[in-house]
């Protein structure tokens, strides 16, 4: 595969943005969704550009193009008290979607203000929502899950441990959360088994609980990325020929630590679906089991020492993780992938790419000053540079989808893409 074509998409004035499904999308000033949906020849997709206008101000928004559906959070009544309220919409035209038993719900968290962010996900009938108070105060993360075409409430958590998710299942979420003593961990929750209202760690009905390597520092800042959600599909319309198989993909840990040298410590931690789903299986005779680190972590995962970007972080998708390369001018991005399929073979075609696979360990000794044993991991996987392109400014960061790689201008005022 190369690339065949690239193009610029002016950066809208707007609060939000979003790349999924092969779509990137931003809101603007004006209360409007701007959608381009990327080209790719290889699969016959056109470039599609289109706007669609909203009678409330967006505070921000997903979007699920499998099912025509775009989810748009509205603040609503006055600070410090504002209301969300929740729009489901059909993404095509931005009518309220058929399928919702209720296509307008409202939630009211405690002392929501301007400076709550949000993390939304669509998984089949299932819309998740954290909100995450910014300010550095403390009141616990609001999580919520209904089922939309129900119009049911599934999952209510208020919880300070908890600060990100992803969807593994359709009923199944990954979690990452951080214990009493600084101890970050991920935890499997099953929404079937969580019926009523949850205010404490303890209090969760997970499926289990996988352990992190101990710290000698303190957890800034945690968070969880995996593209897209399982149950997404290409929609019928495009008549697409083929698409990644979701049978497997990768769950990207991006961990910041302030260390007792008061330096601050990113790593990744690329975590394959099948790692996730072989403790899920080894604990349906055990709910809430907890596994040591050592138990699951080094021979099922692969860390890395790196600074992800905490704006632009649609940086994974299916089983590949992208990193724009500011320091090499930002004309260069280097690309993992843990496709062991794709590796294999790899090795008997000449490609447009120079993949190198990743060494049989990665150790996490020499530099750090984060964790206070060494960490060793040994997912294997390959790594590539791929030249973004042409900009004569570079680019600030990379993002990535199915068919395309999307950069960002420093400034802020420009996306560009490139398309197989």
């Amino acid at each position: 595969m190369i690339w065949t074509h690239n193009a610029t998409v002016p950066m809208r004035e707007g609060q939000c943005w979003e790349l999924s499904g092969g779509i990137l999308a931003q809101s603007t000033s004006q209360n409007e969704i701007s959608c381009v949906q990327l080209p790719c020849k290889v699969k016959g997709i056109p470039e599609k550009r289109w706007t669609t206008p909203f009678d409330f101000r967006i505070r921000d928004f997903t979007l699920d193009n499998s099912q025509d559906l775009i989810v748009l959070l509205e603040p609503s009544g006055t600070l410090p008290n504002l209301l969300c309220k929740i729009h489901l919409r059909t993404l095509s035209t931005g009518e309220p979607h058929p399928r919702a038993a209720v296509p307008l719900m409202t939630h009211a968290p405690q002392s929501m203000h301007d400076d709550f962010s949000f993390l939304i996900q669509i998984c089949g009938a299932h819309i998740a929502v954290l909100f995450i108070d910014q300010l550095g105060v403390v009141i616990p993360n609001i999580f919520l899950v209904w089922n939309w075409h129900s119009g049911q409430q599934k999952v209510y958590m208020r919880m300070l441990q908890f600060r990100s998710f992803a969807f593994m299942t359709e009923d199944l979420i990954l979690a990452a959360s951080v214990k009493s003593g600084n101890e970050p961990c991920l935890v499997v929750l099953s929404i079937a088994a969580c019926g009523n209202p949850i205010q404490a760690l303890e209090d969760m009905p997970y499926v289990c609980e996988l352990g992190y390597p101990a710290l000698k520092g303190e957890v800034e800042h945690i968070l969880i990325r995996s593209e897209p959600t399982p149950t997404w599909r290409p929609p019928a319309g495009l008549a697409v020929p083929f698409y990644a198989s979701r049978k497997d993909f990768i769950f990207t840990i991006n961990l910041r630590v302030m260390t007792d040298h008061d330096v601050r410590e990113n790593t990744l931690l690329f975590v394959p679906l099948s790692t996730l789903l072989s403790q899920v299986a080894l604990s349906y005779d055990a709910p809430q089991r907890s596994v040591a680190w050592k138990e699951w972590g080094p021979k099922g995962t692969r860390m890395i020492f790196r600074e992800s970007s905490e704006t632009w972080v649609c940086y994974t998708y299916g089983m590949r993780f992208i990193q724009g390369l500011r320091w090499k001018d930002g004309h260069k991005a280097r690309v993992y992938d843990f496709n062991p399929y794709a590796a294999r073979k790899h090795e008997s075609i000449d490609s447009p790419i120079s993949w190198k696979p990743l060494v049989r360990k990665a150790t996490m000794n020499v530099q750090s000053h984060g964790f206070v044993e060494e960490v060793v991991t040994t997912l294997p996987g390959r790594v590539a540079l791929v030249n973004l392109a042409h900009s004569k400014d570079g680019w600030e960061a990379a993002m990535i989808g199915e068919d395309n790689i999307v950069m960002v201008q420093p400034d802020g005022a420009m996306y560009g893409y490139m398309a197989m």
